[in-house]
C-alpha cells in the first residue's frame, strides 16, 4: 500500500470505519497496479495476452474487491440520503378546505409581489403558514423559480430541523470524502487497464453485475433471473443494488449477464 498517498486521501474522513473502507479501496488499486506492472513487464506475454490477462484479473478479482471495500461507504451515503429524505415538510390535510383556501390566498398574495420583494418576503418572514402554503404546491404558483423554491425549502428544513440537518450534513461530508478514495482507486484501475471512460464503464458493468433488488413485503430480496425463488439480499447487495422494473432494464445495465432458464420438471 502507498501509505503516504492513502494517508493524504483518507485524512479528511472523520469516521474510523469509513476511513478504513476508504483505505481498503486504495489498497485494492495499489495491489492491482503492482499486478499490472508485473504483467506489462513479463516478456512471456504477447500484447494480446497481456491485455486479456489485465482485464481478466481486474474483472475476476480487483473490481469485485473494490466493490466490496466500497460497500460500507455506499451504505453510509444511502443512510444519509434516507435520513435527509425523512425530514420532509408534512403534506397538508386535504380534507381541511378552510386551510386550503388560506394557502391559496397566501400563494396569490406572494405571486402578486415584484420578484425582488417576493423572495425577500418569503425568506424573511417568521410566519410558518406562509412557508407551508408555498411549499405545499409547485413553486410557480407562488411566482418562484425552481432555484428559489429549492432555497426556500432548504431554509425551512434548516429552521425546523437544524440540529438533525447539521448531523446529516456532517455524515454526508464524511461519506463523500470516503467515496473520493474509491473514485481515485477506480481511476487507477481504469488507467492501468488502458480503457477510456465509456469503455471502462461498459467493462465494469460486465465485470461486476449490479444486484437486482425486489421488495417482497417486509424484506428485500435479490432477484436471480431464471430462478423461481430469490434469497434475501445482503446488506452489501442492498447498498449497491438497484430496483429494476424488468429483465430488459436489468440486462441493459448489466450486458454481460447470461440468463439461464430453470430446468423443466421431470
Amino acid at each position: 500500500m502507498n501509505k503516504v498517498r492513502t494517508s493524504q486521501i483518507t485524512s479528511r474522513v472523520k469516521n474510523d470505519a469509513l476511513r478504513q473502507a476508504a483505505a481498503a479501496c486504495l489498497d485494492v488499486a495499489d495491489r492491482f497496479n503492482a499486478r499490472a506492472t508485473a504483467i506489462k513487464t513479463d516478456p512471456s506475454f504477447t500484447e494480446i495476452g497481456r491485455q486479456k490477462t489485465l482485464k481478466d484479473d481486474a474483472a475476476k478479482n480487483y473490481l469485485p474487491g473494490l466493490k466490496a471495500a466500497y460497500a460500507p461507504i455506499a451504505r453510509a451515503l444511502a443512510d444519509a440520503k434516507s435520513r435527509r429524505a425523512a425530514l420532509a415538510i408534512p403534506a397538508p390535510d386535504p380534507t381541511n378546505i378552510a386551510a386550503a383556501l388560506e394557502r391559496q390566498e397566501i400563494r396569490a398574495m406572494v405571486r402578486g409581489m415584484s420578484p425582488n420583494e417576493r423572495f425577500a418576503f418569503v425568506t424573511g418572514t417568521a410566519d410558518e403558514r406562509i412557508a407551508d402554503a408555498i411549499l405545499s404546491a409547485p413553486g410557480c404558483l407562488s411566482g418562484l423559480m425552481d432555484v428559489q423554491f429549492g432555497q426556500l425549502r432548504d431554509l425551512v428544513v434548516d429552521r425546523r430541523f437544524g440540529g438533525q440537518i447539521a448531523e446529516i450534513r456532517e455524515a454526508e461530508e464524511t461519506a463523500e470524502a470516503a467515496q473520493a478514495a474509491m473514485l481515485v482507486a477506480r481511476n487507477d484501475i481504469k488507467a492501468a487497464i488502458g480503457l477510456d471512460g465509456k469503455a471502462f464503464d461498459d467493462f465494469e458493468k460486465k465485470a461486476v453485475p449490479t444486484p437486482w433488488l425486489l421488495n417482497e413485503g417486509q424484506k428485500i430480496v435479490k432477484v436471480i433471473p431464471g430462478q423461481g425463488a430469490y434469497p434475501a439480499a445482503t446488506a452489501d447487495e442492498i447498498a449497491l443494488g438497484k430496483f429494476y422494473a424488468n429483465t430488459a432494464e436489468y440486462l441493459a445495465d448489466n450486458p454481460g449477464i447470461q440468463i439461464t432458464q430453470p430446468a423443466a420438471a421431470a
